[in-house]
């Protein structure tokens, strides 16, 4: 049985897994996640005893967090139904299996180590790829298939959180160049959410550690270069998945922390068509 090594990012894996796994169970008419919990089940990794998990806010997060880049997903794709898709240190999501998309080329980005763990227990579909890489090598471009006129859309959940920001500016204003016409979408926090960040992946067991963080994301990355543009930030707790579910009395105060200390959102960026 494949196992994760502890105190490595790719143990993180496992933090919002099985946060999936209880919010699947718990509201599984929100976004049916049928892999979560047989995948936790094959990787022998039990996290119920973590003070984490306890908390409804916290594995709510793990569900919203898909919930939210699949609608970006959606967006992009109602104007651009040709486009591939890919997933950038796409872990153990099953985001494709969860839309149901079929008809979208869609790569799996991440460490040769965590590539095996997908092939080890994600089916792979129709069009759907798993490719092994290190995405501050930028040979990686090479390899997505890219047609302007058919878009690409990039999603990044809970990733660049370890990344050193000048890794990321290196990063975005490469794709930029290389993708015109795409758009990707991930997740962010701002100094103070990081210190959250940490403490939550130290609550699971983890002693991995965090760094990107962003104060003012639309000035910060349309300043990186002229190629990144209409950059949003949205609303992550409530800025698409709005109801369907019944808030507990920390939730709500959690939710109200985060969106009034500017703690946690999700960024939309596009990168700028040829000229």
């Amino acid at each position: 049985m494949a196992q994760l090594a502890e105190n490595t990012v790719q143990h993180t894996l496992c933090i919002p897994l099985w946060g999936r796994k209880i919010a699947a169970e718990t509201y599984p008419h929100l976004f049916p996640d049928l892999d979560a919990g047989r995948i936790i089940n094959e990787l022998g990794v039990d996290l119920s005893s973590k003070k984490l998990y306890k908390l409804q806010y916290m594995w709510m997060n793990c569900l919203i967090r898909q919930y939210d880049l699949a609608s970006e997903i959606h967006a992009y794709l109602r104007s651009h139904p040709r486009a591939v898709v890919v997933e950038m240190g796409a872990g153990l999501s099953c985001l494709r299996r969860q839309m149901g998309n079929q008809s979208n080329p869609w790569y799996c980005l991440d460490m040769e180590n965590v590539i095996a763990l997908r092939e080890a227990h994600i089916p792979v579909g129709q069009y759907e790829h798993n490719l092994a890489c290190d995405l501050n090598d930028f040979s990686w471009f090479q390899k997505i298939p890219f047609d302007p006129k058919d878009g690409i859309v990039f999603t990044a959940g809970g990733l660049f959180y370890y990344f050193e920001k000048e890794q990321v500016r290196r990063l975005f204003c490469a794709m930029a160049e290389h993708f015109p016409g795409g758009m990707i979408a991930f997740d962010a926090v701002n100094a103070m959410g990081l210190k959250g960040v940490n403490a939550e992946v130290k609550m699971a067991g983890n002693k991995t550690k965090s760094y990107f963080c962003l104060e003012r994301p639309k000035a910060e990355l349309e300043g990186w270069t002229k190629h990144i543009v209409n950059v949003e930030e949205r609303d992550y707790i409530d800025g698409y998945l709005k109801d369907g579910y019944r808030k507990d009395w920390i939730f709500r105060l959690f939710a109200w922390v985060m969106r009034t200390f500017h703690m946690c959102f999700l960024i939309h960026a596009e990168f700028a068509k040829e000229e």
